[in-house]
């Protein structure tokens, strides 16, 4: 028969099960959860390397800067409100280029003329006041400031934001005037096998500069896009516009122009999973699968110019156009041209700060690409938490349900900080991303499911074990029992154990003469303190038959030495009763008189009855031998008697006299036994010579010699005449020698009554 399976097992495969399939269908409250981890991960790892430097910690590029359009510069009176006039774009990038800049990257979209040129402002008067405005004394270089821009921005590396419009389904039909200057010969280049390319962000629309400004520079998109919870922790480094047009991102083209780098040497590699990683020729820059840089933000510090936290060199726009710089400030960086100002709404929210600026996303982009930090995703992320779920999951399972609970505890707390710091393990040395959310999620839901489970399992088991024992043992052993309840087994099994059987003499007679009530106190009153013997010496009260009492050690708790015990028991029960018999017979009118009997061997335990009424007992050959013994007492007028087995294992704690050799009822074999006497020397020199006398005796009369065993044992009677054994063996002796035992016979005794 198939051992029962425990319901801790059974809910925690269940409960494994379930994260599982919770963790497949990707709940968007785990994730939420997930993104704060990450958070919390990616900001203490910031504190260790602040605070802890390792020599071996990659750096920054240092190569980043940012022209900040703050509040303070939008709100001088020189400079007036955003947008400004072209003209004073101009100039602050004409300074920044002078000054050696390797590229300069605006994060603002020019999708509109200046409607403060000159040009402009006839073109409008014309057109609302039907006005023909006459310009003069203005030079024609000075007509138009977008040309002024444009004419600038031709004289270096300059890239100009612009903004795209998310959409599901990729377009077909779009419109390509609008982008004129965009190269279709040299372009990013897709490559892959499978349906990744399908995985490429797509835009519904695109707001770009106008056509004036891109004829002398670049296009590449500023959107910052944050998670469910409006945090940014990755951006996309391409986008794509209808079929055949893949936008870079604002980082990505800045740094490709910084390397000099054609288009066309830029790759998108894709599976069938999606985007693997993105090319600038050498440059491996690993993404996620839909061509996401995970941000590696960098330590961030309240910047004293703008009030705003920022990770990079900052310059506010005022000082770049007052020339408040010095030349090497922008020597061979690369600039981006962005705003901290509150107005602009330019803020986003990361992992470091809530408030943000958006340039600063940029910054931290390029500097991941250049320094070569970039944090990545590791491909088998997916599977590692599959399988740390699962194996997690199994192994809790059968710990909890076999282990000790603080020990469960401790391993799971161990599991939880173990899975933290492989993450963080991950991070500094890999840059890999692995927030263990789910594995601890798991062991959060597991273990104290489990737990619980285990404990209503465990109290069901005590009370149950309680109701069992609970009268028949000690505290000390029901404790043992309630919490080690694998020790025994309820439905059997073999032990070593001995037996112990008692019964008062003539009790017929006194149950004769007693009323019932009487007769009721009597029993209580012997059979009280004999129980609290047993149980004090660990033995389990199996049953009470009137006046007999049959008790067992070594079962249901396990003992060593349950022979030594239970002989100890016995001889505590005899004394107990010469102290309660005086009073006893003062009030109830009989002497209290015992005979016990033990025996050690094999028997089977565990509960024994019906399928309606059971109880836990022993059964086997030790037992009804023990039973045998408990009669015997009359033939030889001792008080008890043990076997063999039990002599041989209990014989340096106690003394004994070999008392036979008796054969009993249904067995055909002789067994030796014993009388049990006192503790180990607790008998008086004059008992131990009769115990000598009477065994030599013994032996002489197995040689037939009766004589002589006739005359020790008339010696033993001499030293006490009470000395049962030594009365029935003289008296057995001169039987055998007016009729002598049959030849083959070995000195064996057979018992003939019960």
């Amino acid at each position: 028969m198939l051992k029962k399976i425990s319901p801790v097992v059974v809910v925690g495969l269940l409960l494994t099960i379930g994260c599982l399939s919770f963790y497949i269908s990707g709940s968007s409250l785990i994730q939420a959860i997930s993104n704060y981890a990450y958070d919390r991960l990616i900001c203490y790892s910031i504190r260790y390397d602040t605070y802890f430097r390792r020599v071996d910690a990659k750096p920054k590029s240092d190569r980043v800067v940012i022209v900040d359009l703050d509040d303070k510069s939008l709100g001088r009176t020189e400079l007036g409100q955003w947008p400004w006039p072209r003209y004073l774009v101009s100039e602050m990038t004409r300074k920044i280029l002078d000054a050696g800049a390797s590229v300069v990257a605006f994060d603002v979209v020019f999708a509109e003329r200046d409607r403060t040129s000159p040009v402009m402002i006839r073109t409008n008067m014309n057109s609302h006041f039907n006005l023909d405005v006459e310009l003069k004394g203005v030079p024609n270089n000075l007509l138009d400031f977008d040309e002024i821009f444009a004419a600038t921005l031709a004289k270096g590396k300059t890239i100009l934001g612009c903004a795209m419009s998310p959409t599901d389904e990729p377009l077909t039909n779009i419109d390509l005037s609008f982008d004129p200057y965009f190269d279709k010969d040299k372009h990013i280049i897709v490559k892959g096998k499978g349906a990744g390319k399908s995985y490429i962000l797509q835009s519904g629309g695109i707001a770009i500069s106008i056509k004036q400004l891109l004829k002398t520079s670049r296009s590449a998109f500023f959107n910052a896009i944050p998670d469910s919870d409006n945090i940014v922790r990755s951006n996309p480094l391409v986008w794509a516009y209808g079929p055949d047009r893949i936008y870079p991102s604002l980082a990505m083209e800045a740094l490709r122009l910084d390397m000099n780098i054609e288009r066309d040497r830029c790759f998108v590699d894709y599976d069938e999973c999606g985007i693997t990683q993105i090319r600038l020729k050498d440059l491996v820059v690993p993404t996620d699968n839909v061509g996401r840089l995970i941000i590696n933000f960098r330590d961030v510090n309240k910047e004293p110019k703008t009030g705003f936290v920022s990770s990079f060199p900052v310059f506010t726009a005022w000082e770049v156009i007052s020339g408040a710089f010095s030349a090497s400030s922008f020597s061979n960086k690369i600039v981006f041209i962005g705003t901290s100002a509150v107005g602009l709404k330019d803020r986003r929210a990361t992992p470091v700060t809530k408030d943000f600026s958006g340039v600063e996303i940029h910054a931290t982009m390029i500097d991941n690409m250049l320094a070569g930090d970039m944090l990545q995703i590791p491909n088998w992320i997916d599977g590692a938490n599959f399988v740390a779920i699962f194996v997690m999951g199994v192994f809790l399972t059968f710990f909890i349900s076999r282990g000790r609970s603080w020990l469960s505890f401790v391993v799971s707390i161990v599991m939880v900080i173990s899975s933290i710091l492989f993450s963080w393990f991950v991070l500094k040395v890999y840059n890999g991303v692995f927030v263990p959310v789910w594995v601890i999620l798991s062991i959060i839901i597991i273990y104290p499911t489990l737990t619980m489970i285990k404990f209503w399992q465990e109290e069901l088991q005590k009370k149950r074990v309680r109701d069992m024992f609970g009268t028949m043992v000690s505290e000390r052993v029901l404790h043992f029992l309630e919490n080690n309840p694998e020790s025994f087994s309820l439905t059997g099994q073999r032990r070593e154990a001995t037996m112990f059987f008692s019964d008062v003499a003539g009790f017929t007679t006194i149950s004769e003469n007693l009323p019932p009530n009487k007769l009721s106190e009597l029993l209580n009153k012997y059979l009280s303190p004999m129980t609290h013997l047993i149980m004090d010496r660990n033995g389990y009260v199996d049953k009470y038959e009137g006046d007999a009492i049959m008790a067992v050690w070594g079962v249901p708790y396990p003992m060593d030495n349950h022979a030594t015990e239970a002989c100890l028991a016995a001889l505590e029960q005899q004394a107990k009763l010469a102290e309660i018999r005086p009073k006893l017979n003062e009030e109830y009118g009989h002497d209290i008189h015992v005979r016990m009997g033990l025996n050690s061997g094999v028997v089977t335990a565990g509960n024994m009855g019906s399928d309606r009424k059971f109880q836990y007992t022993v059964m086997g050959d030790a037992v009804n031998q023990a039973a045998r013994l408990e009669p015997a007492n009359k033939i030889y007028n001792t008080l008890i008697i043990i076997g063999e087995t039990t002599y041989n294992e209990a014989k340096n704690a106690i003394e004994a006299r070999y008392l036979d050799k008796m054969i009993v009822k249904g067995k055909t074999k002789p067994i030796s036994i014993y009388e049990l006497l006192a503790v180990k020397g607790g008998l008086s020199a004059e008992k131990m010579k009769v115990i000598e006398l009477y065994e030599e005796a013994l032996r002489l009369h197995w040689a037939r010699k009766w004589d002589e065993s006739i005359k020790l044992l008339e010696n033993v009677l001499e030293l006490d005449q009470r000395d049962g054994p030594s009365a029935k063996l003289l008296s057995r002796i001169q039987q055998y020698r007016e009729s002598p035992p049959p030849e083959g016979w070995s000195g064996e005794f057979l018992q003939l009554n019960k």
